[in-house]
């Protein structure tokens, strides 16, 4: 969507200098602006919907306008369609959400919302539609997903104590899942703070992230492995964690939770197409909607919680020069 408002935007800055009798606004036609990934790991689903916009005036000030960007939702409709061989078998429908934040910027936050669904938990052996309908104008934008299947990992489990502190990197092995194509890995690090002072206890993470993988194929059962790195951990830690002298870390309370996710071909499609590293002259757009811009499709999470480092990687952790400071 950004892409094709600076586009806009573009034109009306290039146009707007010169004395030719010129008009580049064609008649109005509507593109509804539609992202969701449903996820199976959770029962609540959202959509956002906007729509882009081309007027005679300045752009940047149509963007501050909420009428420019929103629609009203008392006059569409969005729902969730579960499919079996191609027949709809149950219907879900969105509820307009303004409660979520959206950071200020070049697009204006004032009535911003999101559509939210509730209490629906996704069927990994069936296929998933989501149906808008402008009630006002009669359009409809349909966009269809597969549901990915559960990740199977080899390595951590609730006695599993990972060796961060050896030479070479710890392999973690997992099998890739049925119409998987994208994985990634979070290690979310936590540990905890005590404030000398008043022995107020505060729980914090960060987020070590590794680079992402991809299947070979959507069948599911491809071998695939995350390597981490024990050096470039140990100094993502040093960097990330300050020396707080009026604060108490304990070791034993540095455990980490790993977030695997996974994503739809079409999804890895939208990204590589949208990537700063795509040089080509001509960025092809890519929606998998009937109409209009955007994206529908599929990404699960899977946590693995509360792992152990071993005590050589305590003992890493707690004398190394990238982290030493952390206890002091």
């Amino acid at each position: 969507m950004q892409k094709l408002i600076w586009a806009l935007i573009a034109s009306c800055i290039l146009f707007s200098s010169c004395e030719n009798d010129l008009d580049i606004l064609e008649e109005y036609k509507e593109i509804p602006i539609i992202y969701s990934l449903i996820n199976p790991a959770s029962t609540t689903h959202y959509v956002r919907v906007q729509k882009a916009f081309l007027g005679a005036g300045n752009a940047l000030l149509m963007a501050q306008e909420s009428d420019s960007l929103y629609y009203d939702t008392a006059k569409v409709s969005v729902y969730l369609e579960k499919l079996l061989f191609n027949s709809v078998i149950n219907t879900y429908k969105f509820k307009p959400d303004y409660t979520q934040f959206k950071a200020e910027g070049l697009f204006t936050d004032l009535n911003h919302y999101v559509f939210r669904l509730e209490n629906v938990r996704l069927d990994p052996t069936a296929q998933y539609q989501l149906r808008f309908e402008n009630i006002e104008s009669g359009l409809v934008v349909t966009g269809k997903t597969r549901i990915i299947e559960p990740i199977y990992q080899k390595t951590l489990s609730p006695t599993t104590r990972i060796n961060i502190a050896a030479d070479d990197p710890y392999n973690i092995r997992f099998n890739s899942s049925k119409h998987g194509k994208m994985y990634g890995l979070i290690m979310r690090i936590r540990y905890t703070e005590t404030k000398k002072l008043t022995q107020a206890i505060t729980t914090k993470y960060v987020d070590y992230r590794l680079s992402n993988l991809t299947s070979l194929n959507l069948n599911g059962g491809q071998e695939l492995s995350f390597l981490l790195n024990g050096k470039s951990i140990y100094q993502f830690l040093g960097s990330r964690i300050k020396e707080d002298t009026t604060v108490t870390r304990r070791l034993i309370d540095f455990k980490s939770d790993f977030i695997f996710t996974s994503a739809t071909d079409d999804f890895y499609n939208y990204l590589q197409i949208n990537s700063p590293n795509n040089t080509v002259n001509f960025i092809p757009e890519f929606t998998n909607l009937s109409a209009g811009k955007g994206i529908f499709t599929c990404r699960l999470d899977t946590i693995i919680p509360d792992i152990s480092f071993n005590d050589l990687s305590y003992d890493s952790l707690l004398n190394g020069s990238y982290t030493n400071h952390i206890f002091k």
